[in-house]
């Protein structure tokens, strides 16, 4: 396919933006880039256009978009007429993110060019969790997200289903989810490819950082501090260990509505020197603090396939999650990790006490996570499937 090209649109795109999105399709271009595929990133986060050339077939072009939210929204309504006009040069054009399928729409529509979307989760699932979640853990920002948002999501979703040549999920549980809700002829013709890991890089990272010392064992969780995420449970399933590991520690990464709730639950519990909360760090650092701990705790109560899960898988860390169908398409218990109960603190602490007693355990869960993604979630295979569902969609548009 290299006599083609692709067009990634995101509204999401490093270093503006951290999360799951943002560094799938970070990897996508950058492997697109390495296989000699011309690719362009159209993202946000501009107060003008503005060009940045990564190598000779990468670039990336920021356009103007409201830093607020919804910022998906903003992103197509500022820059509609400019991206038609960019897009014209494009083979393909794939939106990782349905919340811009609405310009990828337009974009197929008039310019006549095939039309790939990913989905990396249903809305509606999220917003069961939210609406079921204690009142005392809600927020303004997840309020927003989660139900203000809801509407503008699910047209964006259905928008990016009509009008897609080609659907790409990460997780099988994820096109299980889609069909269920929305039970379009074209979900039945989806392809599924998982989410993958840069093993390259995680693999200098295991031959230079020095794990933790045994007489200071640590914990880590990685991602958004935000109710759907869990980390309320791994809070208290920490209370429960303490005593008994009194050398043990808590090193919490991410940003979220929660933050200030997580310190003054540590506070009142005593624990404020022995949960480090480090806030959103860059990414190479999170791979370092993840290497250098004995544990990785993933206690998300639903999720697509978090791209968190499977680095620490790759960095050698048993993980402990809970047991949940989109868990158990990555994790095996007791093979490359522990599922936990779902939301019960305390089954989940026993899980982590499991593996804090038992170091052969933790280096055989850690082993065999590592020999998984290696075999299931490396970017160095996955990146020909989407070439193959780029010259697919590109083969199949009429002459």
């Amino acid at each position: 396919m290299n006599s083609q090209s692709v067009a990634l649109l995101t509204e999401e795109f490093p270093p503006f933006a951290f999360g799951g999105i943002a560094s799938f399709c970070n990897d996508l271009a950058h492997h697109l880039s390495q296989k000699g595929v011309p690719t362009t990133v159209f993202s946000g986060r501009s107060k003008k256009i503005a060009e940045e050339k990564i190598n000779d077939y990468l670039k990336i072009v920021r356009l103007p978009c409201f830093d607020f939210v919804p910022r998906f929204f903003w992103f197509q309504f500022l820059n509609s007429s400019t991206l038609l006009r960019l897009l014209r040069d494009y083979t393909v054009i794939h939106c990782v993110n349905p919340q811009v399928s609405l310009i990828g729409a337009y974009a197929k529509t008039k310019l006549k060019k095939p039309l790939v979307t990913s989905f990396h989760g249903v809305p509606v699932h999220e917003l069961k969790i939210f609406s079921d979640s204690p009142l005392s853990y809600w927020t303004a920002g997840d309020f927003g997200y989660n139900v203000l948002e809801y509407p503008l999501n699910e047209f964006f979703i259905r928008t990016g289903l009509a009008h897609s040549d080609s659907i790409i999920t990460c997780s099988h549980t994820t096109l299980s989810e889609l069909r269920n809700k929305y039970r379009r002829p074209c979900i039945d013709n989806a392809s599924v490819i998982y989410n993958g890991v840069n093993l390259h890089e995680i693999n200098r990272l295991n031959d230079t950082v020095k794990s933790n010392n045994e007489d200071n064992q640590t914990l880590i969780y990685c991602g958004r501090l935000y109710w759907l995420k869990g980390i309320v449970y791994l809070i208290k399933a920490f209370e429960l260990l303490s005593p008994e590991f009194p050398s043990l520690r808590l090193k919490i990464l991410g940003e979220g509505p929660l933050k200030n709730r997580i310190r003054a639950l540590a506070s009142n519990m005593g624990l404020s020197d022995r949960i480090e909360i480090l806030g959103q760090v860059p990414h190479t650092q999170a791979l370092t603090e993840i290497i250098k701990a004995d544990i990785a705790v993933f206690p998300s109560l639903h999720e697509a396939q978090p791209i968190a899960v499977l680095e620490a898988m790759a960095c050698k860390k048993p993980v402990v999650v809970f047991d949940f169908d989109f868990a158990r398409e990555y994790v095996k218990d007791q093979f490359n990790g522990l599922l936990a109960k779902p939301q019960d603190a305390r089954d989940l602490a026993d899980k982590i006490r499991m593996l804090l007693s038992d170091k052969k355990l933790r280096l055989r869960l850690g082993k065999n996570a590592y020999q998984y993604v290696g075999r299931t979630h490396n970017w160095d295979t996955l990146i020909h499937k989407y070439i193959e569902v780029y010259q697919n969609v590109a083969d199949a548009l009429p002459h």
